[in-house]
């Protein structure tokens, strides 16, 4: 699995979301990812169904990413480079 690590101690995933159909789906992702402490940036495409997430990697892990959208409800289906 490829990452994308920055100088600044923050790294940037694409995680593909299975169950979003609108943009208040949009929001919620974009809500429940934000809550994750240490999370600096999200981006969410509905058409492609992936979020785009830069975050600190001393206070969270891709784990924390994944249970935040289980907990609101969606599903991460793949991993992507960068």
């Amino acid at each position: 699995m490829e990452t994308n690590l920055q100088n600044d101690g923050t790294e940037t995933r694409r995680i593909g979301i299975a169950g979003m159909t609108c943009e208040k789906c949009v929001r919620r992702v974009e809500k429940a990812l934000r809550g994750v402490d240490g999370v600096r940036d999200v981006q969410v495409d509905l058409n492609s169904a992936v979020a785009t997430v830069r975050f600190e990697t001393a206070r969270t892990n891709i784990a924390s990413l994944h249970e935040a959208l289980l907990q609101s409800g969606y599903r991460p289906s793949a991993e992507m480079p960068v």
